[in-house]
């Protein structure tokens, strides 16, 4: 399988890859001119290019084919995900990637003991986007998941669900699993917004706003598990009944 690299919209009309892209390329896979690779610049189209010529700084490639990506998922989730400490938000930006998340907004809960302030947002939002772009090219996804920043709060996260089709928080008390013939009962839902709290779990004034706004709550399992642990396993989830994790179609069943 050819390796995938991303490249910018002005590096497909030069045909020519630079930075640490071409660095890689050269340096740490030691690839050669004739070597295909495949190359995509999250408009959801992928490249297949052969390597033409390798300079000190930059890599000259023809272009062979272009296809649209058939790794993303065509139920598109939105992960409203609670502070965690640094590193566990650090760690799950890699596995909602390949888990095919459409959208990531972190806010702040109740219980949330990591709270940044605008600055270090800001430093966070560029690591983050460096990690996602990473495992975008090794899952080999068309798009990056959209790292949204602009709602801090809880109040915000569960007024944007009236955006969705379905909208599920989970919640450690819950006892019941999601209920699909209830979810189905209206339509098949075509995006979701699912909420997952912070290391100590929702404020039963959180669960009640969430309730009232029609919300769903749900249980992940009959275990109590740890905050980045339950965000994996909800994705995985999720994805599964609605998503691409399952050859089962919707409305099949």
């Amino acid at each position: 399988m050819a390796q995938q690299f991303f490249v910018k919209s002005a590096d497909l009309l030069t045909s020519r890859i630079t930075g640490s892209e071409a660095n890689h390329i050269k340096n740490v896979l030691r690839q050669k001119a004739g070597d295909i690779i495949t190359l995509f610049d999250d408009s959801g189209y992928q490249y297949l290019a052969e390597i033409k010529l390798l300079e000190e700084k930059s890599v000259h490639y023809k272009i062979i084919d272009r296809f649209i990506t058939k790794s993303e998922s065509p139920f598109k989730i939105t992960l409203a995900q609670a502070y965690l400490k640094e590193k566990k938000m650090d760690f799950l930006i890699r596995p909602i990637t390949e888990l095919g998340v459409f959208e990531w907004i972190p806010f702040i809960a109740e219980r949330s003991i990591a709270r940044p302030d605008a600055k270090r947002l800001k430093v966070k939002a560029k690591r983050w986007a460096k990690i996602s772009k990473e495992s975008q090219k090794q899952c080999k996804r068309g798009f990056a998941p959209i790292i949204n920043l602009k709602y801090l709060k809880f109040s915000h996260i569960i007024q944007l669900g009236k955006k969705y089709d379905l909208k599920i928080i989970f919640w450690e008390n819950e006892l019941n699993p999601l209920n699909k013939k209830e979810i189905y009962k209206n339509k098949k839902p075509e995006n979701a917004l699912i909420v997952i709290g912070p290391e100590g779990g929702f404020a039963k004034k959180e669960i009640d706003l969430a309730i009232k706004e029609n919300f769903f709550t749900a249980a992940i399992g009959p275990r109590i598990l740890k905050a980045e642990t339950a965000t994996i396993a909800a994705c995985t989830m999720i994805q599964y009944l609605f998503g691409d994790l399952s050859k089962k179609k919707l409305d099949k069943e």
